[in-house]
């Protein structure tokens, strides 16, 4: 089984709400990070789900249902389904509805606008099913997705009536129903047997470079979720996440070669990260790399400094831009190095209701209904693992025959993407071009021996460094924190807290380290079966910002003084009793269209009283000159004039 490609094509409005609003609108269609707008994944697998779940449990056993979607503990889900997007022109408008009480009159504060969509948009999506998927299950996902009569909000008042269409399937949903009822389905063969060969296992340690493109957004939470119901990602895809995907990938071949790699002594796998290029590798950077808060004029881009790779030269940082702790990775080809900070990497934020959240629950706590996830938007993560050559031929030759994989929270409509790998040599690798001899970073965790927990973080890793062959340690900088874990397989997902190192720690040798792979290969500390202890080379400091910086915008005028300007218009518009939101209507227009910002001001005289106009003429009259005159340069003038009229209204 590979990829069901589906359409869903709408026979009235639609209102797929995103759990978002504003000021003006109160639900916002959701959108994707190229702004079109889409069907969330998590919608429709909400609805398959419940299609399926209202059928007789003779007809289809609930045990069915759960194999293929996956249940909260241990089950993994079957399929991926992913957002079904429309194209960028479809046409979108607003919706107002009010309610009315028992006199047939609206109710106060019942108006409500809603975003909506145009009946007939096609909106295409797919799902990306498990590749050894039964036929039973198949036609039971088709089944689920062909019943769809209805997405988005306001489906009892008639809104997003749909119908659905998926390449290559003639038969109708009943003709599905009627087969699975006479076939039936087995609950415990939802994938075909596939037969293990069996392999001679050759443990030589090869490097495997690896490129993983997401196709929609990923969420690897770097906390519980505890006392609210937000769950934010971080932006490093962990080293333990990349062991597990390896290994499961493997082990659907042959367990015993799965089983070899994971307890050989070669298999050692660093984090995915967000990348600009397939051929610049991305490694977590340490706060010690510091950043010009400010542009320095004299070169036109941003200074950069490592305090742990050497002393700052203060003669050369400038003094009229203070250097700030950076949180990030640094972009390597090989020749150049660059930082992007977490700050610009873009996110998206989505909303979710759990309307079947209590399904299947023992305890008697409800389920959280409602929550907001942060996601990493889809972009390019590389990285890099060392693995015993048997095992990564098999991983190679599977990912040839079906290069899509999943990775991070609810992989069943989040996190799906394809992932490259290649054998590459060590040494021709980018970190090895350029990078400091003997300065580290850690890329994953260390986990901290409970006799050392005590101490603090510098004496912790001097202690480690010189029991793992790194030598003596010249300085260190890191923070002792706590890390948490998920392991779909055992303790039902959550694996509780350690004590450790966290990523981007860095430490400066006293030496140059000799025997570098074998050092990288081993890690610092223990655990590294969970992913902890992965390290590399420092790339050095970086010598741009990514992405690029925009050009600077040319502004005319600025030889005028537009500050001097701006606090005489707001004398006269004080006086004249002129509101701050008029000044700023004005200045916002004014950079959209000067024709629309003088069309405003002019209808100030006959949409107001003739005692009013005649307060606001000569000052109203004076902006319209000015916006004919040069319309960039009154924008910062009326930018002073409201500053002021603010400030003005706080003191009173």
């Amino acid at each position: 089984m590979g990829t069901l490609n589906f359409n869903i094509i709408l026979t009235s409005d639609g209102e797929p709400g995103s759990g978002f609003g504003t000021d003006l609108i109160d639900s916002l269609l959701p959108r994707d990070a190229a702004g079109r707008i889409m069907i969330p994944a998590s919608h429709i697998k909400g609805l398959i789900r419940e299609n399926l779940e209202n059928l007789p449990d003779e007809v289809i056993p609930p045990a069915a249902v759960e194999q293929l979607f996956g249940t909260e503990d241990h089950i993994a889900s079957l399929c991926h389904i992913n957002n079904a997007v429309a194209p960028s022109d479809a046409k979108v408008f607003d919706i107002t509805r009010t309610r009315l009480n028992d006199f047939k009159v609206a109710d106060d504060g019942s108006l409500r606008t809603n975003e909506a969509i145009a009946t007939g948009t096609r909106f295409a999506g797919s799902i990306v099913a498990h590749p050894h998927l039964s036929p039973p299950y198949v036609d039971l996902l088709k089944l689920g997705l062909l019943s769809l009569f209805a997405i988005g909000g306001s489906r009892n008042r008639g809104a997003g009536a749909c119908r659905v269409t998926i390449d290559g399937e003639q038969r109708s949903p009943g003709t599905i129903l009627r087969q699975l009822s006479r076939d039936g389905i087995d609950p415990g063969a939802a994938t075909l047997a596939v037969q293990q060969p069996d392999i001679a296992f050759v443990d030589t340690p090869v490097m495997v470079k690896l490129i993983f493109k997401a196709a929609n957004p990923i969420c690897v939470p770097t906390i519980p979720v505890v006392k609210n119901n937000l769950i934010s990602s971080g932006f490093s895809i962990p080293s333990s996440a990349v062991q597990g995907l390896i290994l499961h990938r493997i082990n659907d071949q042959t367990k015993k070669t799965a089983t070899a790699c994971f307890e050989s002594p070669y298999f050692r796998a660093w984090p995915l990260n967000p990348s600009s290029d397939p051929n610049v590798l991305s490694f977590r950077v340490s706060f010690t790399h510091k950043i010009s808060k400010l542009i320095v004029p004299e070169t036109g881009n941003y200074h950069f400094e490592d305090e742990i790779i050497q002393p700052y030269d203060w003669e050369k940082v400038p003094s009229n831009s203070p250097l700030k702790s950076t949180d990030g990775v640094l972009l390597t080809d090989g020749t150049h190095v660059q930082l992007w900070k977490s700050s610009d990497m873009p996110r998206i934020i989505s909303a979710h209701g759990v309307h079947h959240g209590d399904r299947n629950r023992t305890t008697g706590s409800p389920k959280r209904n409602l929550f907001t996830v942060e996601s990493m938007a889809p972009v390019l993560f590389t990285g890099m693992v060392f693995m015993p050559q048997t095992a990564a031929h098999l991983m190679l030759e599977s990912l040839e025959k079906d290069p899509f994989v999943q990775l991070g929270k609810s992989r069943s409509i989040r996190g799906g993407g394809t992932l490259e790998a290649q054998i590459v040599d060590f040494s021709a690798l980018p970190i090895m071009k350029k990078h400091e001899k003997n300065v580290f970073i850690l890329q994953s965790p260390v986990d901290v021996p409970k006799d050392l927990v005590h101490l603090p973080v510098e004496a912790i890793l001097a202690e480690l460094a010189a029991s793992t062959g790194f030598g003596e340690i010249e300085k260190s900088s890191g923070a002792l924190s706590i890390q948490f874990g998920w392991n779909r397989t055992v303790h039902n997902g959550f694996l509780g807290g350690r004590n450790v190192i966290a990523p981007g720690a860095v430490f400066k040798t006293r030496s140059n380290v000799d025997n570098l792979e074998q050092r990288l290969l081993a890690g610092l500390g223990k655990g590294r079966k969970q992913g902890f202890g992965s390290i590399i080379p420092h790339p050095g400091v970086a010598q741009r910002l990514y992405p690029e910086l925009p050009k600077p915008k040319t502004v005319s005028g600025t030889d005028k003084n537009f500050g001097l300007a701006g606090y005489r218009l707001w004398q006269k518009a004080r006086s004249s009793c002129l509101s701050t939101s008029q000044i700023s209507r004005v200045r916002e227009l004014a950079g959209l269209d000067p024709a629309k910002a003088i069309a405003y001001l002019k209808r100030q005289q006959t949409d107001r009283p003739e005692t009013i106009w005649g307060r606001w003429k000569d000052v109203t009259e004076e902006i319209q000159k000015g916006i004919r005159d040069d319309a960039v340069y009154m924008q910062r003038v009326l930018k002073v004039c409201q500053d002021l009229l603010v400030a003005d209204k706080g003191e009173g």
